[in-house]
């Protein structure tokens, strides 16, 4: 058990050193050369191995492409800072002991662990029969629509499954693609938590699979219908002014597929006679394809009573006010009546013939879209700096594309083959990158609240790792499938004005950091670490949600407190240095400066007691800007 402490002045000292250090080093970002032609971590371009056996040549040219090297345990952790939402000190020395390339093959064959709208419904479940205690059950059937499964019970169930499962880079993956392929709880789809739950799901299951079946079933997704608004889109009716719906036609060219801009197979964009940019698509060609994307409409209708009688008859299977909240998270179905007939003219020429039904359409769209040529450094780039790094050399992106493009047995969107081109490529993995001050990202905040939970095995009595994380959304300005826009949290291109946007630098995750959200995350470490109190991460057993009686963490069963496994660092808490390298190690993959382990150590050893040592430590370790920094 933990016991809350008081702060003591030299913490609050610290965290003003510590803050001053972050935003120096911000504004000192510089440029520094860049290595392009080495051997090691991927760059194996013309390279052939030879060795005096003939008994195993993937094993031999595994050692100079880097993948079936022995690392460091170091090593391993800055891998897996990329490649999890967390990984403690047991998972780090696993790939160190069997080298990355066996960790993620094994990865690979794990199977999908989970069921986010099952856990969902497991939430749910334990929730309703409280409601039926506080209210009765007439008020839930007549008013039902103020307890249906909201977002909080999807994202509990989210936080619930990825502190439980093992499949750590399946997890990872999903979270990065769920920041491309937006839907969000800011819209009405906050009424749907089963929806949500099914739409992650999905993201969840193709993680591994093939990048055309994701575009196509995010098309075909009733969340994603009701957020883009093509769910119930429909076909040309000019004499009473209705067209068809262009949301969704512009956003999965611009933003999940393509981009703006004609690209070279290295991210750069290609140049006209006119030296300009060459745009990959116009509004004639949002017209076309938000053609394709008529006569959509829900499968069907939920609902969790008896009584149905409420839903108005109008609210057939084409009217487009239906909400959220009652249709069904099964894909959404064509209607061929109000899809719009004929011709549609696609990009590079390519012409959908008339006389076709709707998903005949949709899936010559989804071929023309998959099959261009900006899909590879598009979507690659993309998920660079999700999982990496927020500038990823031309070169980068270019092998990561051309991976993309073939996975070297001929097949085009290969996931698996995608993710291991960028987790494995020398730029994420060679410690020679550690020192170019511009090859590094800003920690997304709800990474580093998922890293500390999961470095440390958070867990409980009950087992209902359950947590809404409305305190932690508000603080930083990001939570699970809950962007303010489609656009994401930040832009893959946004610039701080500084040394960054001087030098034509990018710097998504800053666009979230800000005075505000920058101090609300110290404070909120200071709870996780010092106050006994992660950030409500305990559940809400036995506490009504949604309203009813001010919830209190301290009204929870005991049985539902969140702990922290430390009792390592407790054993070697008399040993200040011993500490803080450990927790560096697990948090930052021991690339603390000098600088920053001779502070916190300092710091700590004014502290006599080993669990206020151990929670100093750990405080001044995830606001330092060494682990905030990722490199």
């Amino acid at each position: 058990m933990f016991h809350i402490c008081v702060i003591n002045n030299w913490i609050m000292n610290c965290i003003k050193l510590l803050f001053l250090i972050l935003f120096l080093i911000i504004q000192n970002v510089t440029i520094a050369q860049i290595y392009e032609d080495y051997i090691g971590a991927g760059q194996t371009q013309g390279v052939t191995v030879t060795t005096s056996s003939n008994s195993n040549a993937s094993a031999e040219q595994s050692t100079i492409d880097g993948n079936g090297l022995f690392i460091e345990i170091d090593e391993a952790s800055q891998f897996l800072s990329n490649a999890t939402l967390g990984a403690d000190y047991e998972t780090i020395q696993e790939v160190a002991d069997i080298g990355i390339s066996t960790w993620i093959d094994n990865q690979y064959v794990m199977p999908v662990q989970v069921s986010f709208i099952d856990t969902t419904w497991m939430i749910w479940d334990h929730f309703y029969p409280q409601y039926i205690a506080i209210w009765g059950e007439d008020f839930i059937v007549n008013h039902g629509d103020a307890v249906i499964p909201y977002w909080y019970y999807w994202k509990m169930a989210w936080w619930n499954n990825i502190l439980k499962s093992k499949d750590h880079l399946r997890q990872r993956i999903t979270q990065a693609l769920s920041q491309i392929f937006v839907i969000s709880e800011k819209s009405n789809l906050q009424l749907s938590g089963p929806g949500m739950a099914d739409y992650y799901d999905m993201l969840y299951s193709h993680a591994f699979g093939n990048f055309r079946d994701i575009l196509l079933d995010i098309t075909l997704h009733p969340m994603m219908g009701f957020y883009l608004s093509h769910i119930n889109n429909p076909k040309s009716d000019p004499v009473n002014n209705i067209h068809p719906d262009e949301n969704y036609a512009r956003e999965i060219m611009q933003l999940f597929s393509i981009g703006l801009y004609e690209l070279n197979i290295d991210g750069t964009r290609k140049k006209d006679a006119n030296d300009d940019d060459i745009p990959t698509y116009d509004n004639d060609d949002i017209k076309e394809f938000a053609k394709i994307f008529t006569g959509l409409g829900p499968s069907g209708y939920w609902w969790p009573w008896e009584d149905y009688s409420w839903i108005p008859p109008e609210w057939g299977n084409m009217y487009n006010e239906s909400p959220a909240t009652v249709v069904t998270w099964e894909p959404m179905v064509a209607f061929d009546n109000w899809h719009q007939q004929g011709v549609k003219n696609l990009l590079n020429g390519q012409v959908v013939p008339a006389g076709q039904t709707t998903l005949e359409d949709i899936e010559d769209a989804i071929d023309n879209l998959f099959n261009h040529p900006n899909v590879g450094p598009f979507i690659g780039k993309l998920l660079i700096q999700r999982l990496v790094k927020s500038n990823p050399t031309p070169e980068y992106v270019g092998r990561v594309a051309t991976v993309f493009n073939d996975n070297g047995n001929g097949v085009r969107g290969d996931m698996k083959a995608l993710i291991r081109a960028i987790i494995t490529d020398a730029e994420a993995l060679d410690c020679s990158w550690e020192d170019e001050a511009y090859a590094g990202k800003l920690r997304e905040p709800l990474l580093r609240y998922t890293q500390a939970l999961k470095a440390f095995n958070a867990h409980n009595e009950s087992g209902r790792l359950w947590n809404w994380g409305y305190q932690f959304d508000e603080a930083v300005s990001q939570g699970i499938l809950a962007s303010p826009s489609v656009f994401n949290f930040y832009l893959p291109e946004f610039q701080p004005n500084g040394p960054i946007s001087d030098a034509d630098l990018f710097a998504p995750e800053f666009q979230i950091h800000t005075s505000a959200t920058s101090i609300n995350f110290i404070n909120l470490v200071y709870d996780w670490f010092v106050n006994d109190y992660y950030g409500e991460i305990a559940t809400h057993a036995g506490t009504e949600v949604h309203n009813a009686p001010s919830y209190d963490v301290n009204d929870l069963d005991p049985v539902d407190y969140i702990y922290l496994d430390l009792d390592d660092e407790y054993a070697i808490a008399a040993d200040a240095e011993a500490l803080v390298d450990r927790i560096n190690l697990i948090i930052a993959g021991g690339l603390f400066s000098e600088e920053t382990k001779t502070t916190v150590i300092n710091s700590v050893e004014q502290l006599s007691d080993p669990v206020e040592r151990v929670r100093a430590a750990l405080f001044l370790s995830f606001i330092s800007p060494d682990y905030n920094i990722q490199k």
